[in-house]
Protein backbone atom coordinates (compact mmCIF):
# COMPACT_ATOMS: atom_id res chain seq x y z
CA UNK A 1 0.00 0.00 0.00
CA UNK A 2 2.47 2.56 0.93
CA UNK A 3 4.15 2.09 -2.49
CA UNK A 4 1.20 2.53 -4.77
CA UNK A 5 0.23 5.59 -2.65
CA UNK A 6 3.56 7.10 -3.37
CA UNK A 7 3.40 6.72 -6.92
CA UNK A 8 -0.06 7.55 -7.29
CA UNK A 9 0.40 10.73 -5.61
CA UNK A 10 -1.49 13.11 -5.48
CA UNK A 11 -3.94 10.66 -6.68
CA UNK A 12 -6.00 9.07 -3.58
CA UNK A 13 -5.57 5.59 -3.14
CA UNK A 14 -8.31 3.00 -1.51
CA UNK A 15 -7.86 -0.29 -0.01
CA UNK A 16 -9.11 -3.01 -0.85
CA UNK A 17 -9.56 -6.53 0.19
CA UNK A 18 -9.94 -8.13 3.37
CA UNK A 19 -11.55 -5.21 4.95
CA UNK A 20 -14.63 -5.92 6.63
CA UNK A 21 -13.95 -4.39 10.43
CA UNK A 22 -12.76 -0.46 11.60
CA UNK A 23 -9.21 -2.44 12.46
CA UNK A 24 -8.88 -2.96 8.42
CA UNK A 25 -10.14 0.50 7.79
CA UNK A 26 -7.45 1.76 10.53
CA UNK A 27 -4.25 -0.26 8.87
CA UNK A 28 -5.70 1.24 5.74
CA UNK A 29 -5.47 4.44 6.55
CA UNK A 30 -1.97 4.09 8.68
CA UNK A 31 -0.20 2.75 5.23
CA UNK A 32 -1.36 5.67 3.31
CA UNK A 33 -4.95 4.94 1.73
CA UNK A 34 -7.24 7.82 1.21
CA UNK A 35 -10.27 4.84 2.51
CA UNK A 36 -11.36 1.84 2.41
CA UNK A 37 -13.75 0.03 -0.55
CA UNK A 38 -15.06 -2.44 1.67
CA UNK A 39 -17.03 -5.39 -0.29
CA UNK A 40 -18.38 -8.15 1.70
CA UNK A 41 -19.31 -7.05 4.81
CA UNK A 42 -22.38 -4.90 2.98
CA UNK A 43 -23.46 -7.74 1.97
CA UNK A 44 -24.67 -8.95 5.11
CA UNK A 45 -26.21 -5.73 6.01
CA UNK A 46 -30.39 -5.06 5.95
CA UNK A 47 -30.27 -3.04 3.31
CA UNK A 48 -28.64 -5.29 0.60
CA UNK A 49 -29.81 -5.45 -2.60
CA UNK A 50 -28.89 -9.15 -1.98
CA UNK A 51 -31.02 -12.47 -0.98
CA UNK A 52 -31.13 -13.15 2.24
CA UNK A 53 -29.67 -16.55 1.17
CA UNK A 54 -26.61 -14.67 0.39
CA UNK A 55 -26.26 -12.39 3.48
CA UNK A 56 -26.78 -16.04 5.70
CA UNK A 57 -23.96 -17.22 3.95
CA UNK A 58 -21.59 -14.08 4.06
CA UNK A 59 -22.36 -14.65 7.95
CA UNK A 60 -22.16 -18.51 8.52
CA UNK A 61 -18.62 -18.56 5.81
CA UNK A 62 -15.32 -18.55 6.97
CA UNK A 63 -12.33 -17.82 4.91
CA UNK A 64 -11.23 -21.09 4.43
CA UNK A 65 -14.26 -21.82 2.58
CA UNK A 66 -13.64 -19.09 -0.15
CA UNK A 67 -11.81 -19.53 -3.27
CA UNK A 68 -10.48 -17.12 -6.30
CA UNK A 69 -11.37 -18.65 -9.45
CA UNK A 70 -12.43 -18.48 -12.74
CA UNK A 71 -14.56 -21.29 -12.96
CA UNK A 72 -18.15 -19.43 -12.17
CA UNK A 73 -17.83 -16.68 -14.42
CA UNK A 74 -16.65 -18.85 -17.44
CA UNK A 75 -19.69 -21.17 -16.32
CA UNK A 76 -21.87 -18.39 -16.36
CA UNK A 77 -20.70 -16.52 -19.69
CA UNK A 78 -19.83 -13.64 -17.97
CA UNK A 79 -18.36 -11.07 -20.18
CA UNK A 80 -15.12 -9.79 -18.22
CA UNK A 81 -12.15 -12.21 -19.91
CA UNK A 82 -12.73 -14.54 -16.55
CA UNK A 83 -8.69 -16.08 -17.45
CA UNK A 84 -7.29 -12.89 -16.60
CA UNK A 85 -9.81 -11.21 -13.66
CA UNK A 86 -10.41 -14.44 -11.12
CA UNK A 87 -13.52 -13.30 -8.35
CA UNK A 88 -13.55 -14.91 -4.77
CA UNK A 89 -16.69 -17.01 -3.78
CA UNK A 90 -17.87 -19.47 -1.16
CA UNK A 91 -18.00 -22.98 -2.01
CA UNK A 92 -20.09 -23.49 -5.13
CA UNK A 93 -21.32 -27.14 -6.73
CA UNK A 94 -20.27 -26.01 -9.56
CA UNK A 95 -17.07 -24.53 -8.88
CA UNK A 96 -16.46 -28.73 -7.59
CA UNK A 97 -17.53 -30.10 -10.69
CA UNK A 98 -14.82 -27.94 -12.71
CA UNK A 99 -12.36 -26.80 -10.23
CA UNK A 100 -8.83 -27.29 -11.97
CA UNK A 101 -10.67 -28.00 -15.77
CA UNK A 102 -11.67 -24.48 -16.24
CA UNK A 103 -9.76 -24.57 -19.99
CA UNK A 104 -11.75 -27.14 -20.95
CA UNK A 105 -14.87 -25.78 -19.05
CA UNK A 106 -14.26 -22.63 -21.59
CA UNK A 107 -13.55 -24.56 -24.54
CA UNK A 108 -17.16 -26.46 -23.56
CA UNK A 109 -20.24 -24.76 -24.65
CA UNK A 110 -22.01 -27.85 -23.34
CA UNK A 111 -20.20 -27.11 -19.97
CA UNK A 112 -22.17 -23.34 -19.88
CA UNK A 113 -25.63 -25.27 -21.13
CA UNK A 114 -25.55 -27.86 -18.25
CA UNK A 115 -25.13 -24.57 -16.15
CA UNK A 116 -28.43 -22.56 -17.31
CA UNK A 117 -30.02 -26.30 -16.91
CA UNK A 118 -28.78 -26.54 -13.24
CA UNK A 119 -29.62 -23.27 -12.39
CA UNK A 120 -33.19 -23.65 -14.68
CA UNK A 121 -33.86 -26.82 -12.51
CA UNK A 122 -33.08 -25.12 -8.70
CA UNK A 123 -30.09 -27.75 -8.41
CA UNK A 124 -27.44 -24.82 -7.85
CA UNK A 125 -27.63 -21.70 -7.11
CA UNK A 126 -28.25 -19.14 -10.27
CA UNK A 127 -25.04 -16.77 -8.43
CA UNK A 128 -22.15 -17.41 -6.86
CA UNK A 129 -21.90 -15.47 -3.49
CA UNK A 130 -18.86 -13.06 -3.37
CA UNK A 131 -17.21 -13.09 -0.26
CA UNK A 132 -13.69 -12.17 0.28
CA UNK A 133 -11.31 -14.19 3.01
CA UNK A 134 -12.22 -11.13 5.94
CA UNK A 135 -15.94 -13.01 5.58
CA UNK A 136 -14.51 -14.71 9.14
CA UNK A 137 -15.07 -11.05 10.68
CA UNK A 138 -18.65 -10.37 9.64
CA UNK A 139 -21.19 -12.01 12.37
CA UNK A 140 -24.12 -10.38 12.55
CA UNK A 141 -26.61 -8.33 9.91
CA UNK A 142 -26.66 -4.38 11.21
CA UNK A 143 -27.97 -1.48 9.08
CA UNK A 144 -25.61 0.19 6.86
CA UNK A 145 -26.00 3.51 8.92
CA UNK A 146 -25.60 1.81 12.00
CA UNK A 147 -22.62 -0.45 9.83
CA UNK A 148 -20.69 2.53 8.75
CA UNK A 149 -20.91 4.44 12.50
CA UNK A 150 -19.18 1.19 13.96
CA UNK A 151 -16.83 0.93 11.26
CA UNK A 152 -15.66 4.81 12.33
CA UNK A 153 -15.60 4.37 15.97
CA UNK A 154 -13.77 0.70 15.15
CA UNK A 155 -10.64 2.94 13.51
CA UNK A 156 -10.76 6.03 15.60
CA UNK A 157 -10.22 3.41 18.86
CA UNK A 158 -7.87 1.56 16.67
CA UNK A 159 -5.99 4.55 15.53
CA UNK A 160 -5.71 5.59 19.03
CA UNK A 161 -4.96 3.00 20.48
CA UNK A 162 -1.86 3.13 17.82
CA UNK A 163 -0.99 6.21 18.83
CA UNK A 164 -0.99 6.37 22.57
CA UNK A 165 3.21 5.01 22.28
CA UNK A 166 5.13 7.76 21.61
CA UNK A 167 8.42 6.66 19.18
CA UNK A 168 10.58 7.49 21.71
CA UNK A 169 9.09 5.26 24.47
CA UNK A 170 10.38 2.12 22.59
CA UNK A 171 12.66 0.24 24.74
CA UNK A 172 16.26 0.85 24.09
CA UNK A 173 19.08 -2.28 23.91
CA UNK A 174 21.67 -1.78 26.74
CA UNK A 175 25.01 -2.84 26.41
Amino acid sequence: MPLVVDLAAPVPVLAAGGIADGRGVAAALALGAAGALIGTRFQATTEALVDPSVSKAVIEGRGQDTERNSVLDIARGASRPAEKYTARTLGHPCLDRWRGREDESARDSQARQDHRDDVARGAIPPMPVWAGEAVDLITDRPSAADLVAALAAQAEDALARAGRRHPDDRPRAQG
